[in-house]
């Protein structure tokens, strides 16, 4: 049970920032100058996910409208105290009586309110509750009710996207592959895989041995970008085995075999580019339904050749997933339709998005993306 976004807005009374109410559409991009605050927007919906897996967080507020899978549309809206802090607190039992308490919190679920939080007193489905902790949400506190846990399902569903620090070979030791077959007999279908929380190249790992069709499909989408790439396997290395530390010899890595190349190539000499176009592809592909994608600077370590495709792959995705993605590449954001296109602006601490078409993009034989650049809200980043 995941969810699509519709609205949100968020405050942070400990920073001064606010960001106004703004609409999201199952493709948005933010547009704007850089400063203006397009990243601070995506971590501000990130916070959600942090406050549904029980984080009190400083003098936050937020509102956000969104809707699961089976069509229940739910409101969530909710505010931490301010109480002189303004780091995250994640602190043991004993530091609880520091953490920031909710001042308010409600929840509607198709129209019905169903949480009225003020304070300690809290109503659930109109009935007094128990006590419960007044620094954790009540999407945490009761997430296994019928009514709420499709709300914390969804949220928790949230992703923040971005492969562009490094290869990340050497990610995921942590997973143990002394029961390789059990894991194999436990992830035997492509919908558990989808809905498992494993690192997408460890999806890769199980989806060749299940859906050969998938997997097929992800290796051809690949080879269209990478046109010397002549197969691709994740698999352990095939390597002498004193060279091969114990702990690691049945641990798959992802491998490519390129046009006039003997050997593979291991996931330690691959590009980055290559590496991140690889999972980005993938995750579209592996994904649970109703993800929510958030892609910071969408360009990063991605050629051109690899940015056609996947922004092409997004565009003609039939999966029920939704992007929010922030670029300065032309390309990027003339691929993507105007009507797509939110720019911000910021007045000091107030961040606020407009649709682009009230400035009347896409009236003129000038490319979208030319006259985006040309406005002064662009430029400077501040509304006129």
């Amino acid at each position: 049970m995941n969810m699509t976004i519709s609205e949100f807005k968020f405050e942070d009374k400990s920073l001064n920032w606010r960001l106004e109410q703004m609409s999201l559409n199952k493709l948005t991009l933010l547009v704007g100058a850089s400063g203006v605050g397009k990243t601070q927007i995506l971590r501000a919906i990130m916070t959600l996910k942090q406050i549904v897996e029980g984080s009190s967080i400083n003098a936050v507020s937020w509102y956000v409208k969104f809707e699961t899978l089976d069509n229940q549309k739910y409101v969530w809206q909710g505010e931490f105290e301010n109480n002189g802090i303004d780091i995250f607190i994640n602190g043991d039992d004993d530091e609880k009586s520091n953490k920031p308490r909710i001042l308010f919190e409600k929840i509607f679920l198709n129209e019905e309110l169903i949480v009225n939080r003020d304070g300690e007193k809290i109503l659930y489905l109109g009935q007094p509750t128990i006590k419960l902790s007044q620094q954790q949400s009540i999407l945490h506190l009761l997430k296994e009710e019928d009514k709420i846990n499709p709300a914390y399902t969804g949220i928790r569903k949230l992703t923040f996207t971005d492969h562009s620090d490094s290869v990340n070979a050497n990610g995921g030791f942590r997973f143990s592959f002394l029961n390789a077959k059990s894991l194999s007999k436990k992830y035997n279908t492509i919908e558990k895989i989808q809905e498992s929380e494993l690192e997408t190249f460890l999806k890769l790992f199980f989806l060749q041995k299940v859906e050969q069709k998938i997997f097929t499909t992800i290796k051809q989408r690949f080879a269209d970008i990478f046109p010397q790439v002549e197969d691709l396997k994740i698999a352990p290395l095939e390597t002498k085995e004193k060279e091969m530390p114990g702990f690691l010899k049945d641990y798959p890595f992802i491998q490519i075999k390129e046009e006039g190349v003997e050997h593979w190539i291991s996931q330690n000499r691959i590009s980055s580019g290559m590496y991140r176009t690889l999972m980005q592809l993938s995750e579209l592909y592996l994904c649970s339904e109703g993800t929510v994608f958030l892609i910071d600077e969408f360009e990063n370590s991605l050629g051109i050749n690899c940015i056609k495709e996947i922004t092409s792959d997004i565009l003609t995705s039939k999966r029920k997933l939704q992007f929010l993605i922030t670029s300065h590449h032309p390309y990027i954001i003339d691929s993507i339709g105007y009507n797509n296109w939110k720019l911000v602006t910021r007045n000091a601490g107030i961040i606020k998005t407009h649709d682009v078409n009230k400035f009347d993009i896409g009236k003129s034989k000038h490319g979208a993306f030319m006259q985006l650049i040309q406005l002064e809200e662009y430029q400077t980043g501040q509304e006129q």
